[in-house]
């Protein structure tokens, strides 16, 4: 919660964010209620833009997609703001409207990440697919890491899906950089903090760990109970650890 407690008025209270400290009920109620207020706000504004389309006739011709860039924390955990690798923080909102296939909504369980939508707008426009990124995008001017979504709003039960999808976020510590690289399968959320590589690829150091989570989604929903330490868990524990590593290429659609 360190960009919360910049704040003057929260900075005074010595709100620290440690494990097991908590702010005061009632700063709690008002620091919420501004939350909702602003979701409020952003909702009316979305309704002004998607009403003008109407009005201007551009609706039954104009893709609109939206998106929030992270989740939120509101005490959760006894964290604030955005800056976790628990799923509360990386589960943000992706909307897309495409005119004649998801008028009446599109209802599905399947998993998807923001990297699918750039690729969904491309097919949706109707332009060439976008190639997928090498190992090494460094110097490539135009790829993906996504899946486009048409073949998911044209059958939302598709069999021949991703099976997991990945976010990180970084934390430094006096051990050095380290990067919380997640997964999120269908039923788990699986985390290994490893020793982070900057330059030249960014890549992780496997063999450097410095904590593993693991929360079953269907059990604990609220992350509450990390298993990874559990021995019960141990076989489970290596299967996600192995498809952690082998990243996002491996869980695409064949």
């Amino acid at each position: 919660m360190t960009e919360l407690g910049r704040y003057v008025d929260i900075a005074n209270l010595n709100a620290s964010g440690d494990i097991n400290s908590t702010l005061p009920n009632d700063v709690i109620l008002k620091l919420r209620r501004a939350y909702y207020s602003a979701l409020s706000y952003t909702d009316y504004e979305l309704g002004r833009v998607v009403k003008e389309l109407e009005n201007q006739g551009l609706a039954n011709n104009t893709i609109i997609s939206f998106w929030g860039d992270h989740g939120w924390q509101l005490g959760e955990h006894g964290e604030w703001c955005k800056h976790t690798d628990f799923e509360i923080a990386t589960h943000a909102p992706m909307m897309v409207h495409v005119p004649g296939l998801t008028d009446n909504g599109i209802m599905t369980e399947e998993l998807t990440e923001f990297v699918d939508m750039f690729p969904t707008l491309v097919e949706a426009a109707g332009l060439p697919a976008l190639d997928l990124c090498p190992e090494n995008s460094t110097n490539v001017l135009l790829c993906t890491e996504g899946n486009s979504l048409i073949p998911l709003i044209t059958n939302p039960a598709s069999p021949n899906w991703k099976k997991a999808v990945f976010s990180q976020y970084p934390r430094n510590e006096s051990n050095g950089d380290q990067m919380g690289y997640s997964m999120t399968t269908d039923h788990y959320r699986y985390t290994e903090w490893v020793k982070f590589n900057s330059q030249p690829l960014y890549r992780p150091d496997w063999t450097q760990v410095f904590g593993v989570e693991l929360y079953d989604h269907y059990q604990d929903p609220e992350e509450n109970k990390n298993l990874a330490y559990d021995s019960a868990y141990s076989a489970l524990v290596a299967q996600l650890s192995k498809q952690l590593h082998a990243g996002w290429r491996a869980a695409r659609p064949k």
